[in-house]
C-alpha cells in the first residue's frame, strides 16, 4: 500500500508547485516554456485524488465488508464520509471567496472544485454500493452479481460522459447544479 502514499505524494508536490508558480510568477515568466511545462504538470493532480479516493473507498468498503456490516450500515458510512468531503470543500470555497473579499464573485462560492467532485462521487458510489451489496445478498451467486454490476456500471459511465461533455447539457438545472454534471 506504500505506492498509494507515494502517489499522494506526488500528486501534492505537483499541485503545489502548479499553484506556487501560477501566483508568484508575473510578466515575462508566464510566457515562458517552463511556465507552460510546469501547467502541464498540473493537470495531474485533480485525477489522481480522484483515481486514489476510488482506490481507497473500494478499501474501505471491502474491510467494511470483512467486519459482516450490513449493506445499508456501509451504504450510511460511505455516504457520510462523502458529505463530509463535499463539506468540507464548500468550507474551502467559502475561504477562498472570504479571502478575496471585494474582488471576487459571488460565483465563487459554486465553482466546482476536486474535493466536491470526490465527496459527490462517494456519496453517489455509496448509494450504488448499497443497493448492489443488498441485491448480492440475495442472489444465489453474489460474485457474478458483484462482476455484473461493476461491469454494467463501468459501460453506463463509459457511455454516457461522452453525451455529457459534447452535446446534451441540462440547461434547465441552476447553473451551479449544472456544473456538477
Amino acid at each position: 500500500m506504500a505506492y498509494i502514499d507515494w502517489m499522494r505524494g506526488l500528486a501534492c508536490v505537483l499541485m503545489f508547485q502548479t499553484h506556487c508558480y501560477d501566483s508568484w510568477l508575473g510578466g515575462g515568466a508566464r510566457k515562458s516554456t517552463f511556465f507552460m511545462w510546469s501547467q502541464l504538470g498540473g493537470t495531474l493532480p485533480a485525477p489522481l485524488f480522484l483515481f486514489l479516493a476510488g482506490i481507497s473507498f473500494a478499501l474501505v468498503v471491502d474491510k467494511l465488508r470483512q467486519k459482516d456490516l450490513a449493506a445499508s450500515q456501509i451504504a450510511r458510512t460511505t455516504i457520510r464520509r462523502g458529505a463530509e468531503i463535499f463539506g468540507l470543500g464548500l468550507l474551502f470555497r467559502l475561504q477562498e471567496y472570504l479571502i478575496a473579499w471585494g474582488w471576487a464573485p459571488w460565483s465563487d462560492l459554486f465553482r466546482v472544485d476536486i474535493l466536491n467532485t470526490i465527496g459527490i462521487s462517494m456519496m453517489l458510489m455509496g448509494v450504488s454500493c448499497g443497493a448492489v451489496l443488498w441485491a448480492a445478498g440475495k442472489a444465489r451467486r453474489p460474485r457474478l452479481m458483484l462482476a455484473g454490476a461493476a461491469a454494467a456500471t463501468a459501460l453506463t459511465i463509459a457511455l454516457l460522459t461522452p453525451l455529457l461533455w459534447t452535446t446534451w447539457r441540462p440547461h434547465w438545472l441552476p447553473w451551479p447544479l449544472e456544473s456538477y454534471i
